[in-house]
Formats: C-alpha cells, sequence, structure tokens
C-alpha cells in the first residue's frame, strides 16, 4: 500500500504479512497441505500496487500534513487482546502470529501482521481463521482522497505463495456499508467469505480483513467427499457469521495503536 517515495525507510522484522482478498475460485485442495493459512496471505504484493498507482495519479507529497492523532505503529496490533472481540468468538483453541513489520520513512509509517487461530474438529477437519491488519501513518499528505478508491480496489486482489504463484479463492457478492463512529470515514465489505474494514482517521488509515479455510488432516488418508464427488467440505470458509465482530474489534485496535507500548 506504499509508493516507492514512501519506502525509503529501513523494516524493522521479518515476516511482513498484508491482506488477503478474493478473485474467481478456490485453490485445490492439499495445495497448501502443512501450510493451511499460506493460500490467504499473498495480497500484499498486488495491494501494494494499487496503493502506489492511487498515490502517483493524485500529486501524493503535495499538501499540508495531515492529523495522526496520537497514532503509533509501535504497538504490536496482531494480539489476542487487540483482537477482541473477535479472536474469541471465533472458537479457535490456539493463535499463532505471523510477526509484524515495520517500515519507516519521511512519508510513511506502517506496521502489518497477521493472527492465524486453528480449531481441530474429531472428525478430521479443522478450521483456520486468518486475521490481517495493516495501520499506516501518512505524514506528508492526508489520504483522504484516495481511502475510498484503495478500499474498493483491494476487494479484487489475489493470494499467491511463497513461489510467487498466484492463486485465487472463492469469489462472493461483496457488499459496502459506512460505519458510523470509526475515525473519519470507514468502509465495510463483507462477502460470505472474506470480511474487510478499513478506517481512515486523520493520516492513520487501518485495515482488518478476515478470511478462513476447511482443511483435511491428511494423516487420516483422502478427505472425504460429498455427493458431487467433491471434497465434503469446501475449502474456503465462511466467515460471514463474525462480520458483527469487525467495528468493536476495530476499535479496539485504535484504542491498542494510540497508546504509547508499555516499558518493561
Amino acid at each position: 500500500m506504499i509508493s516507492e517515495p514512501e519506502m525509503a525507510g529501513e523494516g524493522e522484522s521479518a515476516g511482513a504479512v498484508d491482506l488477503v482478498s478474493d478473485t474467481d475460485r478456490p485453490p485445490p485442495l492439499g495445495r497448501f497441505a502443512g501450510r493451511p493459512w499460506a493460500w490467504a496471505l499473498g495480497a500484499a504484493v498486488v495491494t501494494s500496487a494499487v496503493w502506489a498507482a492511487v498515490l502517483q495519479g493524485t500529486g501524493y507529497g503535495h499538501t499540508a500534513a495531515p492529523d495522526l492523532h496520537g497514532y503509533g505503529v509501535d504497538a504490536a496490533p496482531c494480539t489476542n487482546l487487540h483482537m477482541q472481540p473477535l479472536a474469541d468468538d471465533l472458537g479457535s483453541v490456539s493463535f499463532g502470529q505471523i510477526p509484524p513489520k515495520v517500515t519507516r520513512s519521511a512519508a510513511l509509517d506502517r506496521v502489518s501482521c497477521t493472527l492465524i487461530g486453528s480449531a481441530k474438529d474429531a472428525d478430521g477437519w479443522s478450521k483456520t481463521y486468518t486475521m490481517a491488519v495493516a495501520v499506516e501513518l501518512h505524514k506528508k499528505k492526508d489520504p483522504a482522497d484516495e481511502f475510498d478508491a484503495l478500499s474498493r480496489s483491494d476487494a479484487t486482489t489475489a493470494a499467491s505463495t511463497e513461489t510467487g504463484l498466484l492463486m485465487s479463492y472463492m469469489k462472493s457478492p461483496e457488499r459496502i456499508t459506512h460505519p458510523e463512529g470509526l475515525g473519519d470515514e470507514a468502509n465495510l465489505i463483507a462477502g460470505d467469505f472474506q470480511q474487510s474494514l478499513y478506517v481512515r482517521h486523520g493520516g492513520a488509515v487501518f485495515s482488518l480483513t478476515l478470511v478462513g479455510s476447511n482443511d483435511w488432516d491428511e494423516s487420516r488418508g483422502q478427505a472425504p467427499t460429498g455427493a458431487d464427488g467433491g471434497p465434503e467440505r469446501q475449502r474456503v470458509a465462511d466467515t460471514s457469521a463474525f462480520r458483527k465482530d469487525l467495528v468493536p474489534t476495530m476499535r479496539t485496535l485504535m484504542r491498542a495503536m494510540a497508546q504509547p507500548p508499555s516499558s518493561s
């Protein structure tokens, strides 16, 4: 989500993860055995390209600096505590975090990370939920003009693997609403399989995306099939039941990023 001039700063940690989205069809079952979340983690490059193109087309860098409202990028966004009430409502028995990546420059500070929750069923299936977060602090130009275009464009990005092969997953109808009481403006992009919430507060832009997958324990042999001969459960999990949690979870996240990190 960053143009080249903004990326002059050094990254402070490895393991970058960005938002996910959907295109046309689910990836093949078993492609990501052992990494049930991998197919859901590849939109960073595509989304960054969209963001950069939008910024370049609007004369980025030629207006007064925006108000950052005291937000910082030092706090780790992707913790169970900062993802409440969503993390609790998912019902996952374990969580793992892909470490945050922090990037700083004269124009933009940014942190992105992912929290992954999983729960196993007794029948050999497990469900994995991926919560992807990004916080951007635009220090040179207010991103208001680009905010709406960014949110809508991100809904068509793709997932990729570590080999660079782009894989698409199931497309579902999207409904865009604008929750009130979150920053200056907010866009909630909701489908059956992906829920994304974007918020702008002055020069700060927050994003939170949830996707899920159904995964079969291959140590039990072949996955059970349905009447149509396909897998008993579709690869992409329906996350629409958790849509209600995105707004209160975003409020939790914004409060956390507005507070200085505690000293040890």
